[in-house]
């Protein structure tokens, strides 16, 4: 008759999360930066492959949204304690 909810176990989720939620945001921002860049301000989208940049970029916002809610999650957890 133990409680799942280990104060200490909670809490190294919740930074875990947060901290790989907030690494994938900033990695989906700055792919999606250097797509932009490629793509409008350089206009060089013909020698590269941009259509790979952006389905890689969609790809790292969708890895996002699929960590937040792990994070938001835990982190009510640890807050309803």
């Amino acid at each position: 008759m133990r409680s799942l909810q280990n104060y200490r176990v909670v809490t190294f989720f919740t930074i875990g999360d947060g901290i790989a939620s907030t690494l994938t945001f900033a990695a989906a921002c700055s792919s999606a930066g250097i797509t932009v860049l490629i793509d409008n301000d350089l206009d060089i989208c013909s020698q590269n492959h941009c259509v790979q940049f952006e389905t890689a970029t969609a790809m790292a916002f969708i890895s996002w949204f699929t960590t937040l809610p792990s994070f938001l999650f835990n982190l009510w957890s640890l807050a309803s304690r």
